[in-house]
């Protein structure tokens, strides 16, 4: 016998409202792991389907099975899967910078110097001097140095025409074809023929004592005479100001600089070189009788003045004895007066 219908109306009519319905199977505990406690979650099924959301997280879908006379069941979504080809790709590990090979540091520079009229190639610091390149790089003596503070002006070269302290500034920025002079640069060729009217002026006339500051004021004052050939007191004041002699030969400097403007305003003739022997001389040599001061020790010793006075251009020979000598000199050569201070400074003065 068939089971008996539920009349209609009944209790199951009223919950179902009818017909079979699909409940969401969502319990607290699947409610706080999937929407995460303390977000407000909400379920919503439609259509079978039901979504589970939380603030700022994407919805998950997941679907609900229902089977004829059984509880609905929800399914969690398959992960998903990136298609070939769409794998997103990682970031390669940042590797450390190597040095390329032949590359400065970031703090070194390579500039070309053009120091004493000569290029010079030179890898330095950014903070190194002119100085310190000068003297540790190059071995160029050509400044002392005194304070390191660019206060005394003993380290002072000519730049581009102005006097600066090699001190202070930095090598690394004179790379650009600027023009520097040192002591050494300013001659006019070798020994003591070669030396520049202010080289020259220092040394005669006594501009220095104990020489430290020397090289730094023949620069200052090589930089004014370049501008100024007749400097007054003042105006060498000015231009020496930053250069300090702590010997106190100030008198002297400034006897130093007017004499070495006077010979850059008035320049000597050059030497005429002459190429191969002397010609030889025509006219009859002349001979000139002078008394000695003091009398020599032994007639025997007019040998030694014969062999001192030969050496001095233009002299011949001596002869004599005890108190007299007749020296033999060619008078285009050397005069009167002249043989007499050689006889002086050969220790041998004449009346």
């Amino acid at each position: 016998m068939a089971d008996a219908e539920p009349p209609a109306g009944s209790s199951s009519d009223a919950e179902g409202g009818g017909s079979e319905r699909a409940r969401p199977v969502i319990t607290r505990r699947d409610f706080i792991a999937g929407a995460g406690i303390g977000v407000a979650g909400t379920a919503v099924v439609a259509g079978g389907v039901a979504l589970v959301t939380r603030g700022q997280t994407a919805p998950v879908a997941q679907t609900v099975q229902t089977a004829p006379g059984g509880p609905a069941v929800a399914v969690p979504p398959a992960p998903a899967v990136a298609p070939p080809g769409q794998v997103e790709a990682q970031p390669p590990a940042q590797q450390p910078a190597v040095p390329v090979k032949g590359q400065l540091p970031r703090t070194m520079r390579r500039v070309t110097l053009d120091l004493d009229g000569a290029a010079r190639e030179v890898t330095v610091d950014v903070r190194e001097s002119l100085w310190t390149t000068m003297s540790r790089q190059l071995g160029i003596s050509g400044a002392n140095l005194g304070c390191d503070r660019a206060q005394c002006g003993a380290c002072t070269v000519v730049i581009n025409g102005r006097a600066v302290n090699s001190c202070t500034v930095l090598t690394a920025r004179l790379g650009r074809g600027q023009k520097i002079l040192s002591v050494e640069g300013i001659r006019l060729g070798p020994g003591i023929d070669g030396l520049h009217p202010v080289q020259r002026a220092f040394w005669e006339q006594g501009g220095y004592q104990c020489g430290i500051c020397t090289r730094g004021f023949i620069m200052s004052t090589y930089a004014l005479l370049q501008t100024n050939t007749s400097p007054t007191n003042d105006q060498i004041k000015e231009a020496l100001a930053g250069n300090i002699c702590r010997c106190g030969e100030y008198t002297k400097i400034y006897d130093s600089v007017h004499v070495a403007a006077d010979a850059m305003r008035n320049p000597p003739a050059p030497k005429q070189v002459v190429i191969g022997p002397a010609p030889a001389r025509t006219a009859p040599l002349t001979s000139k009788q002078f008394t000695f001061v003091t009398q020599l020790g032994s007639p025997e010793f007019i040998a030694d003045v014969n062999t001192e006075l030969r050496k001095t251009n233009g002299i011949s020979g001596v002869s004599g004895n005890d108190t007299i000598a007749t020296v033999t000199y060619d008078d285009s050569l050397i005069n009167e007066d002249q043989i007499r201070k050689a006889l002086a400074d050969a220790g041998y003065p004449v009346k």
